[in-house]
C-alpha cells in the first residue's frame, strides 16, 4: 500500500457518508470500497421498516469489514419529536421539552434516552446524534424551540445528564451543538448566523449545557457552524480556539468531536467543503459528516488524504483522531438478529411510554371547557399540516391534526391551511370563519414567528367573536401572539402521539397535567414586557 492510499484510508475513518436508498447501491459501494469511508449517517430516506433497516446496516457493516477492516459508526438524528428519522414500526418518542413538561424530574428523560438507545441498537445503529444541548432562550430561533429541554443552563442540565446516561447504555450519545445554535435566527443549512457574545459570556451561558454533558460522560459532541465573532471570525467547526481551548482544555472533553454536516450551503459558500474539512480536522474535529453528495464526499476524502501526506494536518493530530475513533469502535457490539417490534415486549413498553409522556406533557391554561368538545358539537378547527421548519426536520408525513379531529368529531368544521401561509392563501383560510355560527374556534399554530400569514390568520380568528382556544403544536413561544385566546394548549410536538393526545384531551378522556417549564415562562414574560414597552431592569435570563 503506497503512502497516499494509506492516507486515504486514514481520511476515510474520519468521514461519515450519507446516501439515498433503502438498500446498498452503487454510491454506498463506492464510498466503502473505493473511497474507504468508514462511517455512515442514515435518514428517513434510508428507512422503510425495522427489518429492511437492519438488513441494510448489516450489509454495510459486512462490506466495511471486508474493505477496510473496521466496523462503521452508524448514526442517525433520533432526537424524538420533530427530528426523528425512524418512525414506522418503531416508537416515535416525544421531544425534550415535552419530556420535561410531562415530568418535571429528570428520571423520565433517562427512560426516554434508554428507550431510544435500545431501539437504535436493536436495528444496528450505534450512535445517536442526540441529545440537543442548545438552549431555547431565543423565542425566534430557527432551529431549537421544543427540541431543547429549556431556556436556562441550570434547568436543562439534569435532563441532559439523564438522557445521556440512559442512551449510553446502548449507543454513543452526542451532545449538540457546541457552543450553541439556540440563538440562531436563520436556518444554518442556508445561512451562517453570528453570535457576538464574549468568550466569558459564551462559557457561562451557551457552553454550560455541554459542560454538563461532558461531566455526565457523553462520548461525542457535535460542533456548530455558526460564527462566534467574540472568539474567532470563522464558523465554529473551523475554530481551534472553540474546539481546542474551550471544549478540550477548559471543559475537559476527551471523547469524539463530530462536525455538523459539511455540505450545509452556508458553510460551503464561505469555505468550499474539501478545504473546510481540512480546516476542521486541523481545528480538532475527529469525525466529519458529509451527508448527501458522492462527489463532495470523494473530494473531501482526497483533500484530507493529500493534507495528511503533505503534513498540512500534523501527524500528531491525525494519530490523535484515529486513536480516539479506533478506541470507540473497539467497544462496538453488532446485533445478530432483527427485532420484531409488533411482538417484542420492549417496543410495546416504549410505545406506551411515548404515548404516556405526550399525554402528560399537554399543558393547558385558561378555560378548560374550550378544549373539551361534545361528540355532536359544531366548532371550527384551523390547523396546519406537519411540515419541515428547517432542513433538520423530516415531518412530511400524514398525521395532521385536522384529519384526526374530523374523525373524532364529525360535526366539526376542520380546515387545514398551508404552512407557511402565503398571502394568496390567506383569504381561503379566512373564509372558513363565515361557515358559522360556531360555539368556539380552535386554532392550531406552528412556529408563528416564521410565518406572517399565520399571524394574520390568528389575529382575524381572535377578532371574530366566538371564544378561542389556541394550540401551540411545536414551540410554546407561539403564545406571544395569543392575545385574547381564552384557552391555550401547549403540545410541544407535532407528531402522531402528540396528535392522539390532543384528541383524547378534546374528548375529555385525559386531563392536561403538563407544566410549562419555569425558565420558558420567564422568556415569555420577558418578551411580553418588551412588547408592551416595560423592559425589566434585570434580564432574568442573561
Amino acid at each position: 500500500m503506497d503512502r497516499y492510499e494509506q492516507a486515504l484510508r486514514q481520511a476515510g475513518q474520519m468521514i461519515f457518508f450519507g446516501f439515498d436508498g433503502y438498500s446498498v447501491n452503487r454510491h454506498a459501494l463506492h464510498a466503502i470500497q473505493h473511497t474507504h469511508l468508514g462511517n455512515v449517517i442514515l435518514f428517513a430516506r434510508n428507512y422503510q421498516n425495522p427489518g429492511q433497516f437492519f438488513a441494510l446496516i448489516r450489509q454495510l457493516q459486512h462490506l466495511a469489514a471486508q474493505a477496510n477492516g473496521a466496523p462503521l459508526f452508524t448514526a442517525a438524528d433520533q432526537e424524538g419529536g420533530c427530528v426523528t428519522r425512524m418512525t414506522s414500526g418503531v416508537t416515535w418518542f416525544p421531544g425534550p421539552m415535552a419530556t420535561r413538561a410531562a415530568a418535571g424530574q429528570p428520571q423520565l428523560a433517562q427512560q426516554v434516552g434508554e428507550a431510544i438507545g435500545q431501539e437504535m441498537a436493536c436495528m444496528g445503529l450505534n450512535m445517536a446524534l442526540a441529545p440537543v444541548a442548545d438552549l431555547a432562550d431565543d423565542p425566534d430561533s430557527a432551529h431549537i424551540g421544543s427540541r431543547s429541554y429549556g431556556a436556562a443552563p441550570q434547568a436543562c442540565a439534569p435532563f441532559l445528564r439523564a438522557f445521556i446516561q440512559g442512551a449510553q447504555r446502548h449507543v454513543i450519545a452526542t451532545a449538540k451543538h457546541f457552543p450553541s445554535i439556540g440563538g440562531s435566527r436563520v436556518d444554518l443549512h442556508l445561512a451562517l448566523g453570528q453570535n457576538s457574545r464574549s468568550p466569558a459570556q459564551l462559557a457561562a451561558w451557551e457552553m454550560a449545557p455541554v459542560r454538563a454533558a461532558v461531566e455526565a460522560g457523553v462520548h461525542a459532541v457535535m460542533t456548530s457552524h455558526e460564527v462566534y465573532t467574540g472568539v474567532e471570525n470563522c464558523p465554529g467547526t473551523l475554530s481551534p480556539i472553540l474546539l481546542g481551548t474551550f471544549l478540550r482544555r477548559q471543559l475537559g472533553f476527551r471523547g469524539l468531536i463530530i462536525s455538523d454536516c459539511m455540505e450545509m450551503q452556508a458553510l460551503c459558500r464561505r469555505v468550499p467543503a474539501p478545504q473546510a474539512c481540512v480546516r476542521a480536522v486541523q481545528a480538532g474535529v475527529d469525525l466529519l459528516l458529509i451527508c448527501h453528495t458522492e462527489q463532495v464526499q470523494d473530494a473531501c476524502a482526497h483533500a484530507l488524504a493529500q493534507a495528511i501526506c503533505d503534513g498540512v494536518i500534523p501527524r500528531a493530530r491525525v494519530e490523535e483522531a484515529l486513536g480516539r475513533i479506533a478506541a470507540f469502535k473497539a467497544r462496538l457490539v453488532l446485533p445478530t438478529a432483527c427485532p420484531s417490534p409488533q411482538a417484542d415486549p420492549l417496543f410495546a413498553r416504549n410505545r406506551t411510554l411515548a404515548q404516556d409522556i405526550c399525554q402528560r406533557a399537554l399543558t393547558l391554561s385558561g378555560d378548560p371547557d374550550l378544549l373539551r368538545c361534545r361528540p355532536d358539537e359544531r366548532f371550527l378547527l384551523l390547523a396546519p399540516p406537519p411540515a419541515a421548519s428547517t432542513q433538520a426536520d423530516e415531518l412530511n408525513r400524514a398525521h395532521g391534526l385536522c384529519e384526526a379531529v374530523q374523525a373524532a368529531f364529525p360535526h366539526a368544521v376542520c380546515t387545514e391551511y398551508p404552512y407557511p401561509l402565503a398571502e394568496e392563501d390567506l383569504p381561503r383560510a379566512l373564509a372558513q370563519l363565515g361557515r358559522g355560527p360556531f360555539e368556539k374556534i380552535l386554532i392550531a399554530t406552528y412556529n408563528l414567528h416564521t410565518d406572517p400569514g399565520q399571524q394574520a390568520l390568528l389575529r382575524a380568528v381572535q377578532a371574530a367573536g366566538p371564544p378561542v382556544c389556541a394550540i401551540a403544536l411545536r414551540t410554546p413561544y407561539d403564545a406571544r401572539w395569543y392575545d385574547t385566546a381564552a384557552a391555550q394548549l401547549f403540545a410541544y410536538d407535532y407528531t402522531p402521539p402528540a396528535v392522539h393526545a390532543i384528541v383524547r384531551a378534546m374528548r375529555g378522556a385525559q386531563p392536561c397535567t403538563g407544566v410549562l417549564p419555569a425558565d420558558v415562562q420567564a422568556v415569555l414574560l420577558r418578551e411580553k414586557e418588551r412588547s408592551t414597552g416595560h423592559v425589566p431592569t434585570d434580564d432574568v435570563l442573561h
